[in-house]
């Protein structure tokens, strides 16, 4: 069998049945390759498409309750102080899950690496279904500037809604990290940037992510129209710049590229992959090493469904549908992890202090 026939996933063939639909959706070409990561373009026609291409898919949220909804300047990290400034958006939940101090949720946008999707990031929707505020923001792309700008704006981003924790009412100790494809690699990236600032997050949810800039995995070959390993290896390249594909990137430019010795102490994590993905066993081959260095994680791989069409359709989908019980499994999965995040303090710190022990006992 000439398996480079089955590296191509946009058929329907390769769907759940009840996903067709968005299967179908996330199968359509909307620019990565040929526009948004295409470098021979200027940056002004780059930009054009992803200010359109947001335009477009920011139809499918719905509009912001203004007296629900709360900005903040964000104005650098300890690493970039002097970082251009952008906003924060948090969105309040109408019915609180608590009177006490709240969990909070960080949204990183996806769109890999070349676009701020909005509509990976509804805030509104999760503050409502969560009881607790929820932020989001857009970062810098590989169109404005490569690694360690995407991710300068995520710290500060971070910082800020720690800043910004009394008047939110929220603990600055429970923030959980969301993000669908890049922005869960970002999500999956940021703690390792915290770590090295002595924070941990509460945990990250996170819908799958690319982490890794070696195609060295059977589903590295996985392509599609919308996103696979081409759009995948593109990102990369401009994000990394002459570190992709060396043995110097640092897991908080590729999660994927961390030793167990570099999990150690991580916050938990909870990985959302899809069968039919590039990201596919890079995801589980990460959570293989975050188990080596006792983080906490789960990880899940849903068949049947490509880059995004399990996941968006968790978002966008018919769930009052009966015939949808697929997507629900999904969202009940979800749902119990965000409520374990509220509830628990997963974080391990005794693995830390054991590995600092040993060390101390060696000197």
């Amino acid at each position: 069998m000439d398996l480079d026939k089955l590296d191509w996933r946009d058929d329907l063939k390769w769907s759940h049945p009840q996903l067709e639909t968005m299967y179908g959706q996330m199968g359509g070409d909307i620019g990565y390759a040929s526009v948004g990561l295409n470098d021979k373009l200027s940056d002004e026609e780059r930009k054009k498409w992803a200010d359109d291409t947001n335009e477009q898919l920011n139809a499918l949220i719905p509009p912001m309750d203004p007296e629900y909804t709360r900005y903040f300047d964000v104005h650098g990290c300890p690493e970039e102080p002097d970082a251009p400034v952008f906003k924060l958006t948090v969105s309040i939940p109408k019915k609180p899950r608590t009177k006490r101090k709240n969990s909070a949720i960080l949204i990183i946008p996806g769109g890999g690496l070349c676009l701020c999707m909005g509509a990976t990031s509804p805030t509104e929707v999760f503050a409502n279904r969560y009881g607790v505020p929820v932020a989001t923001f857009e970062y810098r792309t590989v169109i404005d500037a490569p690694y360690p700008a995407a991710l300068n704006d995520c710290f500060a981003a971070f910082l800020c809604l720690q800043e910004h924790a009394e008047e939110l009412n929220i603990n600055p100790d429970k923030i959980v990290l969301h993000g669908n494809s890049s922005g869960g690699h970002l999500s999956l990236a940021l703690p390792h940037r915290l770590k090295k600032h002595g924070i941990t997050c509460r945990g990250s949810v996170v819908w799958a992510p690319i982490i890794d800039d070696r195609p060295m995995y059977y589903s590295s070959k996985v392509e599609s129209v919308f996103w696979g390993n081409g759009s995948a290896a593109l990102s990369a390249r401009q994000y990394l710049g002459d570190l992709c594909g060396s043995s110097h990137v640092p897991p908080e430019a590729m999660p994927g590229r961390a030793t167990p010795e570099e999990c150690v102490g991580l916050s938990p994590v909870f990985i959302h992959a899809m069968t039919e993905d590039t990201g596919l066993s890079a995801a589980l081959h990460y959570c293989d090493t975050l188990s080596h260095a006792g983080v906490y994680n789960e990880c899940h791989a849903w068949g049947g469904t490509n880059h995004l069409a399990l996941s968006m359709n968790s978002l966008y989908g018919d769930l009052d549908n009966d015939e949808s019980d697929y997507t629900k499994a999904f969202q009940a999965v979800l749902d119990h992890e965000f409520e374990d995040l509220f509830r628990y303090d997963l974080r391990r710190p005794w693995v830390k202090d054991m590995v600092e022990g040993t060390e101390a006992d060696a000197e």
